[in-house]
């Protein structure tokens, strides 16, 4: 661990800077850091995980995901792989990270990188959901030097460099469309898929499920080219109609530029430069949960961020007869306590009148109606999956129909 770099879980005091240190974090907000408490000398982490350049002190701060003294560091690789099983939720991985690529690059130890690893399982789990589905052909410049024939395009100067000024007057170089697979979107992948195959060959970065999927995708490959400049890169247009090219081709840009655009930047170094970044646990806990309601209730009768009137719960069970307004929450308090913040917010969305409206539930009923509230958390103890039984198992005591549950996370386990 680099001396600079103050190592720190999340949602944890620190006490390890100045005053003055202090007042300037108050001027140059952070996504790592929750609070900054000058009287007491100290600053509070929040629920995102990362690498951060403090202000203007010069130093940085890690933060790792770990809920609690007693808990293993949480394996929030894991917890995506698990709930990526599901197609349909990798479209609400938006907020999941962000790297701060316009910021100067952080040195570190190459088992610190908590961003590349996350990267590379969303990309992968994104591209395997393309394949199954099947490539999508497009139109694609191509420039070729034709012989006895013209198509397209001719291209004057090059014709006379390579052809007139050689005697080759048959000869005509021409672009022209082409409609096939290998297209710049699919060309961006492909590179991508290149690069990580060089990195997941780092002993250190070795996963034979990563490994395994890699496997399946490249084959689909086959016909495309992996060579796409630069420029080609950053002007690769997203079609709105392809929500997984979209976000596969997004992923790849960034695999690239993580890597300065050279695969071999890849090596396999003890120390090396990462931009800053963060990564969104409760937005991770929150996808968790929703692969685990999937897996338990059905893909039908989970709505996930269902809107109402006002605001947008987490999670609204449809099942008739079962209906359920459920949150998640990121929090160990629920263990032995509760937040009254979080019961007035989900009490007031078993009210509202958008989320009735989404219910089998009759008009001239809602007034009587009192729909069950759940709110689920992280627990080392509980178990790692949910069933109709545990879902109202646990009352909050001092409200009515208002109930909780814990769910296990994976942990990285002790070497």
């Amino acid at each position: 661990m680099h001396e600079r770099i103050i190592h720190i879980n999340e949602h944890r005091f620190c006490s390890s800077l100045s005053e003055v240190e202090l007042i300037a974090l108050l001027k140059e907000p952070n996504k790592l850091i929750e609070c900054v408490d000058i009287p007491n000398n100290r600053f509070q982490t929040g629920y995102f995980i990362g690498l951060s350049w403090l202000a203007d002190t010069g130093k940085v701060l890690y933060v790792t995901p770990k809920l609690d003294s007693s808990s293993q560091q949480i394996d929030y690789l894991q917890m995506l792989s698990e709930s990526f099983k599901h197609p349909e939720i990798l479209k609400h991985g938006d907020d999941l990270f962000k790297i701060e690529f316009d910021k100067p690059s952080i040195r570190i130890n190459q088992q610190q990188d908590l961003i590349t690893p996350l990267i590379v399982v969303y990309f992968l789990q994104v591209v395997q959901t393309i394949v199954r589905k099947g490539l999508k052909k497009g139109y694609y410049k191509v420039e070729n030097n034709l012989y006895g024939k013209v198509k397209g395009k001719i291209l004057v100067s090059k014709t006379l460099m390579q052809n007139i000024s050689k005697s080759k007057n048959l000869n005509t170089v021409c672009s022209f469309d082409e409609y096939g697979l290998n297209h710049p979107e699919n060309r961006i992948i492909k590179k991508a898929l290149y690069f990580l195959r060089k990195y997941l060959k780092i002993s250190h970065h070795k996963d034979k499920g990563l490994e395994a999927v890699l496997n399946f995708i490249l084959p689909a490959f086959e016909e495309v080219d992996e060579n796409i400049s630069i420029n080609e890169v950053k002007s690769v247009k997203h079609n709105p109609f392809y929500p997984e090219y979209a976000k596969a081709t997004e992923l790849a840009e960034i695999i690239l530029k993580r890597f300065g655009y050279n695969i071999n930047f890849i090596k396999e170094n003890v120390d090396i430069e990462v931009p800053p970044f963060w990564i969104n646990m409760p937005l991770v806990f929150e996808l968790y949960v929703l692969g685990k309601l999937k897996d338990a209730f059905g893909r039908r009768d989970i709505i996930f961020q269902s809107g109402a009137n006002y605001g947008e719960l987490d999670f609204l069970r449809t099942t008739t007869g079962k209906e359920t307004v459920i949150d998640s929450k990121y929090k160990a308090t629920y263990k032995n306590s509760y937040d009254i913040d979080d019961v007035r917010q989900l009490s007031a969305y078993a009210r509202d009148i958008g989320t009735l409206k989404k219910l089998s539930i009759t008009k001239s009923e809602w007034g009587n109606t009192l729909l069950d509230c759940l709110i689920i958390y992280p627990d080392q103890l509980a178990k790692n999956h949910l069933t109709e039984n545990q879902l109202l198992e646990t009352p909050i005591k001092q409200f009515e129909k208002f109930y909780k549950v814990g769910i296990r996370i994976p942990e990285i386990k002790s070497l």
